[in-house]
């Protein structure tokens, strides 16, 4: 998969940019605050419908102005496509459209079209921040090449806020508990696919991380990562395989039906449950050094890369942002010998010489939302 054109219209801090793209290995160089970023970002959103940095849609429009845009020209497999996304302010709301090859989809219809992998200082806090950070890591890996699991996760959120608003109708105001049977239906249904196809795609990615990590650490560790679902009464479960979790979760959301409406939300299901990695049986994020830590962060996102191209047969876009300050001689030449020749890449660096040249790199001078090449 490759990007041959990226396009933004009043996006962040570029009032106009059309860039051509002819290169495997494209690096944004220049001081910070210029922009850099904001193309990574710009790609990022137009294949997600997302930004990496902020939840605030309005932070990345361009001051003064109602409207942004951006899009992507790309080739994959099954030939030339093109992705944009259109959003606007039209009498005080905000109206936002996907297309693809200038036909409007929905969010389900444009998502994993252009399948792409982010790599920022961010994703370093993987293995040692919030399991939010690790959730949203996988649940984007599985959702790229599974729409189905795309669907799931769109329904699961729907029903997860409405129970909760019944749970509180409940202890606010009386409502009858008898309400929550047509939601925890629903909700228990949708719980146990997701369960279901997490540990599915874990299996995969948990071989593929494990051979990266030996790779970057010469065969001296070994890195497992394990499922963590969290049951009732602090119990923690660490299921290698599915069983059926429909009849799991209808009993254990009967055992804390009342606890739920005390506190007013739903305490148990995927959007609880975590990641835990491990290096030579020990927790990473307790025990592991920062430099394992690191290394184990790379070799997720590697893995990540992998399992993408296992699943759609074939890679990626991958998009480093300044990472390559933040690791180290031997882990950034590991990085940059994986995607050499097979993933094509683009990088943000203050200095270009941080990066050696692999198939032809392209360089791209970035000063004030201005882009010089060469």
């Amino acid at each position: 998969m490759r990007v041959t054109r990226l396009y933004a219209v009043n996006f962040r801090n570029y009032q106009e940019c059309c860039l051509n793209i002819t290169s495997m290995v494209n690096i944004f160089y220049g001081q910070n605050a210029q922009g850099k970023t904001n193309l990574l970002e710009a790609m990022f959103y137009a294949a997600f419908g997302m930004s990496h940095r902020t939840a605030q849609e309005d932070d990345m429009q361009r001051l003064d102005t109602d409207q942004f845009a951006v899009g992507v020209n790309f080739e994959d497999l099954h030939g030339l496509n093109d992705v944009k996304i259109k959003r606007q302010s039209l009498d005080g709301k905000k109206k936002k459209e996907l297309f693809l090859n200038d036909v409007k989809v929905k969010p389900k219809e444009h998502y994993g079209t252009l399948n792409m992998v982010m790599f920022s200082p961010e994703d370093l806090q993987l293995i040692k921040g919030e399991p939010a950070l690790r959730r949203r890591f996988f649940d984007m890996q599985i959702s790229q090449t599974d729409k189905a699991y795309y669907d799931l996760l769109v329904k699961y959120n729907r029903i997860l806020q409405q129970r909760n608003r019944m749970l509180k109708d409940i202890r606010d105001n009386g409502a009858s508990a008898e309400l929550l049977a047509t939601w925890d239906q629903e909700f228990v249904f949708i719980a146990a696919k997701i369960v279901a196809k997490r540990l599915a795609a874990l299996q995969k990615l948990k071989k593929l991380a494990k051979t990266v990590y030996a790779a970057l650490t010469g065969e001296k560790e070994e890195l497992a990562v394990f499922y963590e679902l969290k049951a009732n009464n602090g119990e923690l479960l660490y299921p290698e395989e599915t069983f059926c979790w429909e009849d799991f979760y209808s009993q254990k959301l009967a055992e804390r039906r009342q606890i739920d409406i005390l506190r007013g939300s739903t305490g148990i299901g995927p959007h609880r449950d975590d990641l835990i990695f491990k290096v030579n049986g020990r927790i990473l994020k307790a025990f592991g050094s920062q430099g394992q830590q690191r290394s184990a962060a790379l070799a997720v996102k590697l893995a990540q890369l992998e399992y993408v191209r296992q699943e759609i047969d074939e890679f990626p876009v991958l998009l480093l942002d300044d990472v390559m300050s933040e690791l180290d001689d031997q882990r950034r030449c590991q990085l940059l010998k994986f995607i050499d020749g097979k993933v094509q890449t683009f990088i943000t660096v203050n200095d270009k010489a941080l990066i050696p040249d692999l198939s032809g790199n392209a360089y791209f001078r970035i000063t004030e939302g201005r882009i010089a090449e060469g």
